[in-house]
């Protein structure tokens, strides 16, 4: 029985191995993941100097990413140092707008850009749509983002990429991101790999979703 076992371990083992170095080879060929889908104007104006960021939205409101993902958004987006930035939580958004999260895709209350500068003095508001997620390995993150002028609706910038550690220029990039960010990405709440972590995973994919923002 135990030279059974120890043959079966054995095999699974070879397998593990099999299957790092498998992925080895993927990642040698790869080139650190670059965002293509996405929209941004050439320069920002120079009035455009505060962005409020609404809550994100995901369509699974019981979904464990929503107990942090708001949180990191605001982290990584004051990380590009482009513009103050300003939070609305959930419960101002019911306060004032009778729902905790709106999606960038659906139908907004009347006057609610219009609101949202009277009551933050912002330029800018930042949608973000989660649009799908898997927590498991390989992990995902489907990001849908859009930044608009809050007096004129106009779109600064957006983008839909969707983070698969599935792929070689995915994992590439998430482990390059951890080695330069290791301070700020590793803490006390976001302990762990980038490749094993969901919290550190999502560090990743909104910091390479912001480094696309429009400069001045």
């Amino acid at each position: 029985m135990l030279k059974y076992l120890n043959f079966c371990l054995l095999i699974v083992l070879s397998l593990s191995s099999c299957r790092r170095f498998e992925q080895e080879k993927v990642i040698a060929k790869a080139e650190p993941f670059v965002p293509q889908n996405l929209y941004p104007i050439e320069r920002l104006p120079p009035h455009f100097n505060k962005v409020v960021i609404l809550p994100c939205h995901f369509d699974d409101l019981d979904s464990p990413i929503l107990e942090y993902i708001d949180v990191i958004v605001a982290q990584e987006l004051a990380q590009e140092r482009i513009f103050e930035t300003t939070s609305f939580s959930v419960p101002k958004m019911i306060q004032n707008f009778k729902e905790p999260r709106f999606s960038s895709s659906n139908r907004l209350p009347e006057n609610f850009l219009n609101r949202l500068e009277d009551l933050t003095a912002a330029n800018g508001v930042l949608f973000v749509d989660i649009h799908s997620f898997r927590p498991y390995r390989p992990m995902s993150l489907g990001i849908r983002a859009k930044l608009v002028d809050i007096k004129t609706g106009d779109f600064m910038w957006a983008i839909d990429e969707t983070f698969d550690l599935g792929h070689g220029s995915i994992i590439l990039g998430a482990t390059e991101f951890q080695k330069v960010n290791h301070i700020r990405a590793i803490s006390s709440k976001t302990s762990g790999s980038v490749l094993h972590s969901p919290r550190v995973f999502a560090k990743y994919a909104f910091s390479t979703c912001f480094s696309t923002l429009p400069q001045r």
